[in-house]
């Protein structure tokens, strides 16, 4: 059995703003250092055996300020990086509605079948991050491992593991250092808990 806390990167400038960060390498805002503190300082996991993180600032710096409280190093893996929003990226929901207004339709409407130009498909990054949490697990048999990531990759892993198909990922919310928990035995997932920031409270 391994027990994975997957965790969202604390705010940046924007997520405030509602624009697509994607690849795009933004630095956390002060409310997102300040979460990401909240979330060492009262964390309901009591031990870690390894983190990993996405390779883009938001999530390597949300994950070092846990990894403090754990003396451990952050491992990164760019397969765990947000979703490639391509030309899209910087652009707020406002302006690509307005800029895109057939293609970026589809981004909430029929996200399985979204393509934003010059970026991946929301099936393409799920199945690159599902085969980086697979060699996750695989690796850390009975231990527990903090995974930082990203908003959407967070709705495609627990799409998997909840069995929905894709169309259905906006159904689930994921805020800033928001926690879920996973527990795999032999791959296989089980959903402990989702969304949670009661440790921003």
């Amino acid at each position: 059995m391994t027990r994975i806390f997957l965790v969202r990167h604390g705010e940046t400038e924007w997520n405030k703003q509602g624009r697509l960060q994607g690849n795009s390498n933004v630095k956390l805002s002060p409310e997102g250092i300040r979460q990401a503190k909240m979330l060492a300082e009262h964390s309901p996991f009591q031990h870690i055996d390894a983190i990993y993180s996405s390779d883009l600032v938001r999530a390597v710096d949300t994950a070092k300020i846990l990894a403090e409280k754990f003396n451990l190093e952050v491992q990164t893996l760019p397969e765990l990086r947000e979703t490639n929003f391509g030309y899209w990226e910087g652009k707020s929901i406002a302006e690509l509605a307005e800029i895109y207004p057939d293609d970026f339709g589809t981004f909430f409407t029929a996200p399985e079948k979204c393509r934003p130009p010059h970026g991946e498909t929301f099936l393409e990054c799920q199945a690159r991050v599902i085969n980086a949490m697979s060699k996750i697990v695989a690796a850390h048999d009975n231990k527990n491992i903090l995974v930082v990531s990203h908003g959407a990759v967070i709705r495609l892993i627990l799409c998997a593991a909840l069995g929905m198909p894709i169309n259905k990922m906006w159904a689930i919310s994921q805020f800033n250092v928001a926690l879920n928990i996973l527990r795999f035995d032999d791959l296989n997932a089980t959903v402990e808990l989702m969304n949670s920031t009661a440790h921003l409270k």
